[in-house]
């Protein structure tokens, strides 16, 4: 969507510096930039005050001249839950009617995650990363992507704060994502599955539905039995340059077949001695 001068507009933080003497192009159009953040309904106890709004309620004051009438042009940012058919109806709702509304940025309106194989699920929504890249072998990164609709948040949703269970499913995830597109690439062709040891945790501040961005770091690897791959990791999860949460993490990449088997003697053992 395009800024009032007719050019894409950025967030701020992507903003080019202006000259000292330069009036920004708001300032020229008689307009204040308001700066705003839209999250899923889902995340509606999150949205109070003047600063973050839900899709729906973004959308009634779109179709009103609440925002026009303010006198500002409102810059409209991403939050948490956000995916491609909320900036559809977000972009359509402006032009329809008229008010001075601009996604900072479009794309991050449209983020793109992972397919679900890759971080070993079944449905897109339980997916928890996009944009997943390892500059090293050793290090993953990826941005916090939460679907209004992941099976984490749809019936345990308490505050304004995103779970604790989500961040420890972001950083198994992440682990998996490393081996999946840093690691197993070296090696056959043979499906893998994770075996968690050990999760040692830290929460160290409130993780919201903002953007957030979740870190693998490769600490120690046993690569020697290619049936069964061992690591030890450090992971991470990020909001705006503080750390909110931390966990040592050590697992384990077993081949499929042998998971099975294994799987299938401890689940009979486990019966015979319920039974006795």
């Amino acid at each position: 969507m395009a800024g009032p001068d007719g050019s894409a507009c950025r967030a701020p933080h992507d903003s080019p510096a202006e000259p000292a003497d330069a009036a920004p192009d708001w300032a020229l159009h008689g307009r204040t930039r308001r700066q705003v953040v839209v999250v899923a309904d889902r995340f509606a106890r999150f949205a109070r005050g003047d600063q973050v709004f839900t899709v729906s309620g973004l959308l009634a004051l779109m179709t009103s001249d609440g925002p026009d009438v303010a006198g500002c042009s409102w810059v409209v940012h991403p939050g948490q839950g956000i995916d491609g058919t909320d900036c559809d109806l977000l972009e359509a709702a402006a032009e329809k009617s008229g008010a001075t509304v601009f996604l900072a940025d479009p794309d991050a309106f449209r983020p793109l995650p992972v397919a679900p194989a890759i971080v070993h699920k079944h449905r897109a929504e339980n997916v928890l990363l996009a944009g997943v890249h390892s500059p090293e072998v050793t290090l993953c990164r990826a941005d916090l992507r939460v679907h209004r609709d992941n099976e984490l948040v749809l019936d345990h949703h308490t505050g304004e704060h995103v779970q604790g269970i989500v961040i420890i499913e972001a950083m198994r995830q992440i682990c998996i994502a490393q081996f999946e597109t840093a690691v197993r690439p070296a090696l056959t062709s043979a499906g893998y599955a994770g075996v968690w040891k050990r999760i040692d945790m830290s929460f160290e501040d409130f993780l919201f539905p903002l953007p957030a961005t979740v870190e693998s770091r490769i600490e120690e690897s046993d690569l020697e039995r290619a049936h069964h791959l061992k690591f030890r990791a450090t992971a991470t999860v990020r909001q705006h340059g503080r750390t909110v949460a931390t966990a040592g993490i050590d697992y384990a990449m077993i081949r499929l077949e042998r998971i099975d088997t294994l799987e299938r003697r401890k689940a009979d053992q486990a019966t015979r001695a319920y039974l006795g």
